[in-house]
């Protein structure tokens, strides 16, 4: 998931390769048939991986400068060089600084516009209707925002794609852009069933970064209810986040981080980054220690205790 002009992601299990994801991003802003700026999440890419195993020169020029501006990240970890697998191993992504953020306008609050809108639909199954209410609640602390839930929809099956048995995350995505609250500051749904996108096999979600909507699929993340929840949480503050204009972040281990597979999502964090962070400071004006501290209170009463005990850590650090 990126801003402006960059395609968020996609990962592979079989078929064909998706496009570069930067040309697509292109020809997806000059086509009025598509939305623009779409970024997905997840989806797996056949075929030998591209042989990239360094950080762009742009990512190189942006660490070096972020590093040293950043004090009092010891808590943080920074991403090691890509390996095989890695989404930045295939993904040569340069990543975005506080100042590149600031200067693309990304979505805000307005007066009047508030409120994230969860679009649950009919075909999530009773043990992933029982996620809503804690993602709800979730995006609301971790962005600081009101979040309103909407009366769940039926699944129309003219998304549906009998030849393949998923359904088409572009098709639906741009059917909730037309159908954004007037007064939303974002339409995010959660399905059930199994998504896939062009030129990939699946994909757990897409996100259009200037027209508040995404959709979200729990398909892939199994029954193990800590394992799904936490799961998620990290694929609604990542998507989300996504509509707030963050691009992947490319510092350190970051809820913002792209990832190729499961198993890489499963590896990264729920939390923000220094930098991730910064941004949503200065696009909400959000206080981090509140913060912090309203996140640790709910993750531990959902049992996520290490994810408590870091953001409850952060919260003493910044109160000194």
């Amino acid at each position: 998931m990126v801003a402006a002009v960059v395609a968020a992601g996609a990962v592979t299990l079989a078929g064909t390769a998706p496009p570069n994801p930067l040309k697509r991003k292109t020809a997806a802003a000059a086509s009025r048939a598509r939305p623009p700026q779409a970024t997905k999440n997840l989806g797996r890419r056949a075929g030998p991986a591209r042989k990239e195993s360094q950080f762009s020169a742009g990512a190189a020029w942006r660490r070096s400068r972020v590093f040293a501006k950043v004090q009092g990240d010891q808590a943080f970890t920074r991403l090691r060089e890509p390996r095989p697998g890695d989404w930045l191993y295939s993904f040569r992504e340069p990543g975005q600084t506080l100042e590149e953020y600031a200067r693309s306008r990304p979505v805000r609050k307005t007066a009047g516009r508030e409120t994230l809108h969860l679009q649950p639909f009919g075909d999530l199954a009773a043990h992933q209707r029982e996620m809503l209410a804690p993602v709800r609640e979730h995006t609301a602390l971790f962005f600081d925002t009101r979040v309103a839930t909407l009366p769940v929809r039926s699944v129309n099956r003219r998304w549906h794609n009998r030849l393949r048995g998923q359904y088409d995350a572009d098709v639906i995505v741009r059917h909730l852009a037309g159908r954004v609250p007037r007064r939303s500051l974002g339409l995010f749904g959660l399905m059930g069933s199994d998504l896939y996108g062009l030129g990939l096999n699946y994909v757990f979600g897409e996100a259009l970064l200037t027209e508040r909507a995404g959709i979200y699929s729990l398909a892939r993340y199994g029954r193990q209810r800590e394992a799904l929840l936490r799961r998620s949480l990290k694929l609604s503050a990542h998507e989300i986040g996504h509509m707030f204009g963050l691009k992947h972040c490319v510092f350190y281990e970051c809820v913002m981080n792209g990832v190729n597979s499961l198993p890489e999502m499963d590896r990264s964090p729920l939390h923000l980054c220094p930098v991730c962070l910064a941004k949503l400071r200065w696009n909400l004006k959000l206080d981090p220690v509140k913060r912090y501290r309203r996140l640790g209170a709910f993750y531990r009463r959902v049992g996520l205790a290490a994810e408590a005990r870091f953001v409850e850590a952060r919260a003493a650090e910044l109160s000194r």
